[in-house]
């Protein structure tokens, strides 16, 4: 830093004749005369009392912006410090030593007093409660589709409807004849035999499942005579042999229709005889490709 000098060649300066430049004040508006009148100046009495370069005065303080914390001054050298192992401004060992501290030292598990629960004892209903919650289920399973009794009591009995009940409850329903196996029976085998075409082994088969066997199935079955499941089996044989890969290869297309009416129901030699007869009759005796 450059210094003012007496520019006079008087060997006797007076006290003060040398002094710093940053003591002058720069802006010219005092008493101590123009700034480019350095000499007068440094003869001043101003001049000695001015401070010495070792009491310069630090920068000016700035003031925090808006929302900032003066606490905060200085965190970068601490972090630094930190990172080390030394001490920051945030005490010894930082952040870093606390967190370290905190994932060594094992959670306690949290226990929590649980009751148990108080075990739900089963609702015991009244017979007539019994009665009309069948009531009702017999009444949904005729709606969606006709049942046989044994199906409806089946299915009361999987609801826990006591058996009893389930019997007293079937028997009013035949009285009115809102279940009627004789009737399911005759309906179930005309059906059958006219929307799947199967045979009346087949049928019987499915009778037995739904709980109707012996002489009512016999007497529903006396619907389908030989002629008319042979007729059956006829129709269903000519319907497959429209399609045009049949005619290629006989064997093939043999067998393929004798498996189809075995699996509905009808014996091995009739079906070899009514499909041998239908392709004859479609492709000729002497076709065999």
């Amino acid at each position: 830093m450059g210094t003012t000098k007496n520019q006079g060649g008087s060997s006797g300066s007076p006290q003060g004749a040398e002094r710093p430049l940053w003591s002058f004040p720069a802006d010219g508006n005092s008493d101590w005369g123009d700034p480019t009148q350095i000499p007068a100046w440094a003869h001043s009495q101003a001049a000695a009392a001015a401070p010495l370069a070792e009491q310069a005065p630090g920068p000016p303080e700035t003031k925090p912006a808006f929302g900032e914390r003066a606490g905060y001054a200085g965190r970068g050298s601490s972090r630094t410090s930190r990172g080390a192992g030394g001490t920051g401004a945030w005490g010894s060992g930082g952040r870093s030593a606390r967190a370290g501290a905190k994932r060594s030292t094992p959670k306690a598990p949290r226990t929590r007093e649980r009751t148990p629960r108080e075990a739900k004892e089963p609702i015991e209903l009244t017979d007539e409660q019994y009665a009309s919650k069948g009531r009702s289920i017999v009444l949904r399973q005729l709606t969606a589709s006709a049942k046989s009794r044994a199906q409806l009591k089946t299915k009361l009995l999987e609801k826990e409807i006591p058996e009893h009940i389930a019997e007293e409850l079937l028997e009013r329903f035949e009285e009115i004849e809102l279940v009627d196996d004789e009737a399911f029976a005759e309906g179930w085998v005309r059906s059958r035999a006219r929307s799947r075409g199967l045979a009346r082994s087949a049928i019987k088969r499915e009778l037995r499942e739904k709980g109707i066997e012996g002489e009512l199935a016999e007497s529903a079955l006396e619907q389908i005579d030989d002629e008319s499941e042979e007729e059956t089996a006829r129709d269903l044989v000519e319907r497959k042999m429209r399609a045009p890969s049949t005619g290629v290869d006989r064997e093939k297309s043999v067998r393929r229709l004798v498996g189809m009416l075995a699996r509905k129901g009808y014996s091995p030699s009739v079906a070899f005889r009514i499909v041998n007869t239908a392709w004859d009759e479609r492709f000729g005796p002497d076709a065999e490709q």
